[in-house]
């Protein structure tokens, strides 16, 4: 029996509701193939499918198989995509030609989350159509991200060793960050990672070199430890995110660079890695910044150095300048990360504030003269200044083959000037404007620190601005607040966790149908575990008294710009 009989077949014993060609895929190229289908997809979509209805998936050409991939393109993304447009892959029969196939089908059911709900296959028996193959994956920004997956971008678990992939997706404690990363505090510190600041310092830049840093003792030590399941002191934040149900910085790091896990097979037994190409940057190249943000200080914001000296008094003002810089001297950093150009595969972007630095734009300009755009930009930025000069750097993103900025806004109007002083909202919205004037395809995404400041706002701004339309309900990326340690929602009394509960609860309930990616979704299902995953009730006076000192200096009066935390003040000794 041929693909035609058995379509005449299923439309016998199923209501068909729609039938998509896939031999259409061929006729785009790699992304736009993937909106297409997506597309078709989209439009079948149904709240609620009748147990005897099914889309039919016709595709009578040869698929596209990447080299040392079990999976050809076309199939691979007709099961995501039926995941990400919430239909069960059961509605779905996939009819193809491709007789390579049918030793794979398991990988192909492995995309589904629900064994139960597999997609049916029929392959022609009498018909056997020839595969294309390349040799190199076209990756795209938005290929099969899946958000809350572990699975690796950019490589098929089936192509790894069993070491390999248990490491990648059942370790509690492998990462890949410090076989591809570095990081740097705008004093010079360094870091295996963002998350590992406050207990994991591995070198200082201002005294040595990154390749000094990188195969030092501590380095070397953290990979034996990973290797060895062993957990590390440097990794307790993320440990403490993934209790809660957050997909952490770890998860986070196999995910996007897993691709390089066989640099493991390179690493000596005393954790020494010859092989020293920075392929992920996170390099904070000064704490230049324009705001005095409540949760950040003197070391991330060269705007914080007033309150910090009088808060600390004179003695800081004699030890500090108000700016500070990564390297041994100014342009250091710059010219050590310049010769791995050629192997960076991502850089994410902070400060201080990103788009106020000059060393952001020597590397776009950089990555712009080599035609580098495959370079993937993550941004943390605060969103209020985004020219230099007379580089605008929307300018910038649109060439770029996949941006994403998350503008870390905590809340809206005079709650957002309160809590990261300096900012003007008015400001903020305008640039969003011209932002989806100028370059409307890039990833754009609100990434708040959820603290208790604005744990009872958060859902008001978040709806604010879908019906604006400045986001999708989907856009918004919770950063749970784990330091400084009088900032955390579980500071909260119980009367008032009960009260953040009630309103993150409700605001679930209008976000869920919405977010098909579960991106935002996850993040405040996770901050309602880690509300009541500890009492930290006691840190409330010292919330109170360290609030006090900062509004007497500047000026302002917590229960001006966020009355609901005035019980607080009532409940407090």
């Amino acid at each position: 029996m041929n693909i035609d009989n058995k379509i005449k077949e299923y439309s016998n014993q199923y209501t068909i509701v729609g039938e998509v060609n896939l031999d259409d895929w061929h006729t785009h190229d790699y992304e736009n193939a993937q909106e297409w289908l997506n597309n078709q997809i989209q439009a079948l979509h149904k709240p609620a499918f009748l147990d005897n209805e099914r889309i039919l998936f016709i595709q009578k050409s040869g698929d596209v198989y990447v080299k040392g991939h079990n999976l050809g393109l076309i199939a691979k993304n007709l099961v995501v995509s039926l995941y990400d447009n919430d239909i069960s892959n059961c509605f779905a029969i996939y009819l193809c030609r491709n007789h390579d196939l049918q030793e794979n089908v398991k990988y192909l059911q492995a995309l589904n989350d629900d064994d139960e709900n597999e997609i049916e296959i029929f392959i022609d028996p009498e018909h056997h159509e020839e595969n294309t193959k390349i040799d190199t994956f076209p990756y795209s920004a938005k290929d099969n991200y899946r958000y809350g997956s572990l699975d690796p971008l950019k490589i098929d678990l089936s192509s790894l060793t069993n070491k390999e992939t248990k490491l990648l997706t059942e370790s509690k404690t492998f990462c890949m960050y410090p076989w591809v990363h570095l990081h740097a505090w705008p004093t010079g510190q360094a870091f295996p990672c963002c998350m590992s600041e406050f207990d994991g310092q591995v070198g200082d830049m201002k005294q040595q070199t990154m390749e000094e840093i990188w195969n030092g003792n501590e380095m070397k030590q953290l990979r034996v430890n990973m290797l060895n399941e062993q957990p590390s002191s440097a990794c307790v934040r993320c440990y403490e995110q993934e209790q809660s149900g957050f997909f952490s910085g770890r998860l986070s790091a196999n995910k996007h660079h897993g691709h390089h896990v066989g640099k493991i097979n390179y690493t000596d037994p005393d954790g020494t890695l010859g092989n020293f190409n920075l392929t992920y940057w996170d390099i904070r190249f000064s704490n230049l910044c324009n705001l005095s943000c409540r949760s950040c200080g003197h070391i991330f914001s060269s705007n914080w150095y007033k309150d910090q000296v009088a808060l600390a008094g004179p003695k800081y003002a004699e030890n500090n300048t108000a700016l500070n810089y990564a390297g041994r001297w100014e342009t250091d950093m710059w010219e050590q990360l310049e010769p791995h150009l050629d192997y960076v595969e991502q850089i994410y972007f902070a400060g201080g504030e990103p788009l106020m630095m000059e060393e952001h734009y020597l590397i776009l300009e950089e990555l712009e003269r080599r035609g580098r755009f495959d370079v993937r930009l993550i941004y943390n930025t605060n969103f209020t200044h985004v020219k230099l000069k007379d580089r605008l750097v929307f300018d910038y993103w649109k060439k770029f083959d996949s941006v994403a900025v998350g503008a870390s806004l905590d809340a809206m109007g005079p709650r957002a000037e309160y809590i990261r002083k300096g900012t003007k909202w008015n400001v903020v919205e305008e640039n969003r404007r011209k932002m989806m004037e100028i370059c409307p395809d890039v990833d754009f995404y609100i990434s708040p620190t959820l603290s208790i400041l604005n744990a009872l706002h958060l859902p008001d701004f978040h709806r604010d601005w879908v019906d604006k339309g400045f986001i999708r309900p989907q856009d918004l990326n919770v950063n749970i607040l784990q330091n400084p340690d009088h900032y955390r929602i579980d500071i909260a009394n119980e009367e008032m966790k009960r009260e953040i509960e009630t309103k993150i609860v409700n605001h679930l309930d209008w976000l869920r149908p919405f977010d098909k990616l579960n991106r935002a979704t996850q993040g405040f299902e996770s901050a309602l575990n880690f509300l009541w995953a500890h009492d930290n009730s006691h840190m409330q006076l010292d919330f109170l008294v360290k609030t006090q000192k900062l509004d007497n200096i500047r000026g302002e009066y917590i229960g001006d710009y966020l009355p609901e935390l005035e019980p607080l003040y009532e409940n407090t000794p």
